[in-house]
């Protein structure tokens, strides 16, 4: 099965961080602070790098076969049977991840703005907006990336600068208050949690158009996003303090709720929703594109676009099961999220990586030793 559509590499930098951020924005303080407390911001930080790390071993696999998605690169590495089967483990992590961000909007959106109304109905207009997204293709995706990214970013600037006047530098005192235990468990949790999740960027990476500062935009797009995040929960320690950030579970929305200038600037809480909503779609669209061109590839199919209503129905299904509430969801799937992260976006990638070095290196040598010799 070949996808003709073609993203440039601005799309793809913006379409990275978009899902960067993605249902970050407004889950992140409270994941990282329930175990960098205080010191949650300077976890964050120190997170950066072995996220950056993380991001470079992944486009790392993608050079291995630049023309495969993840899916295929597994079956040229292991095999057929070998390579199936950790190619289903992967297209159920896709769903699975896909049906979390539905239901994150499903659960906001039911609790915060519109109260009385069932959560299917949102879950089901979502649903539809992501079958159309899919049905569309990979260009228009892109086209409409590019119109509201900056909306997204220029929401996000408002609040930072809306919150100014609310900071309390007394907030963040003690400094290093926690055991070293948790600081190393809450950089972890921060550098998994966000960049973790980019491994379905593998997916997308042949339909980029070739040019010499892929991975360079790549980086600079993940690095943004964690700066992003990292802005962000600072804020939420310097306006709120520790404790509402690690307890509320919407505390990004909780802040904009109280930024007040002149009691003219304020109630912007709905731009703070639109943007969140904007990049959660973007992040539910890619994992669901992932899934359905991964099943595609898997089977071996000619087209795409037949799968796309089954995998919706069963996404529909996924995010009304995969969770009672929002309270479980936080408490019990997130901390086990980040291990499932570790092992599908760093462990497996790097066991690829040795399997292509053990079975295509020596390749790579006998090939380039007789130029050596002839020079």
């Amino acid at each position: 099965m070949t996808i003709q559509d073609k993203i440039s590499i601005r799309q793809f930098t913006l379409l990275t961080f978009l899902v960067m951020v993605g249902d970050m924005i407004l889950i992140y303080p409270p994941l990282v602070s329930a175990l960098g407390k205080n010191d949650a911001w300077l976890c964050s930080i120190l997170g950066q790098p072995i996220g950056l790390f993380l991001i470079w071993i992944l486009y790392k696999l993608h050079q291995t076969f630049p023309d495969l998605s993840l899916i295929e690169i597994n079956r040229k590495l292991l095999g057929l049977w070998a390579g199936s089967v950790l190619s289903v483990g992967y297209l159920f992590y896709f769903a699975i991840g896909a049906a979390v961000c539905i239901r994150e909007v499903g659960d906001f959106m039911t609790t915060q703005i519109y109260l009385k109304t069932p959560i299917r109905v949102i879950l089901i207009m979502l649903l539809c907006s992501l079958i159309w997204g899919l049905m569309k293709g990979l260009q228009p995706m892109a086209a409409s990336i590019e119109l509201l990214t900056p909306v997204v970013v220029i929401f996000m600037l408002l609040l930072f600068m809306g919150l100014l006047p609310k900071i309390d530098g007394s907030h963040l005192q003690p400094f290093m208050s926690i055991k070293w235990i948790h600081l190393i468990e809450a950089v972890v949790r921060a550098a998994f949690t966000s960049f973790g999740e980019l491994i379905v960027l593998t997916m997308i990476l042949p339909y980029v158009m070739t040019g010499p500062h892929v991975k360079r935009d790549m980086l600079l797009a993940t690095l943004l996003g964690g700066m992003l995040l990292s802005a962000l929960l600072l804020f939420s320690l310097l306006v709120v303090g520790t404790f509402m950030t690690q307890h509320n579970i919407y505390t990004s929305y909780a802040l904009a709720q109280k930024i007040n200038i002149g009691n003219f600037f304020e109630r912007i809480e709905a731009f703070m929703a639109i943007s969140w909503l904007i990049a959660t779609y973007f992040k539910s669209l890619l994992y669901m594109f992932a899934f359905v061109i991964g099943l595609a590839q898997l089977f071996q199919l000619k087209a795409y676009k037949p799968l796309i209503l089954p995998s919706a129905l069963l996404m529909f299904a996924l995010s009304i099961l995969i969770s009672p509430n929002v309270i479980f969801y936080t408490n019990t799937i997130m901390p086990a999220w980040v291990d499932w992260d570790i092992t599908v976006s760093f462990i497996i990638p790097l066991f690829l990586l040795l399997v292509h070095r053990i079975r295509f290196g020596k390749n790579k040598k006998s090939q380039t030793s007789p130029e050596r010799l002839h020079t």
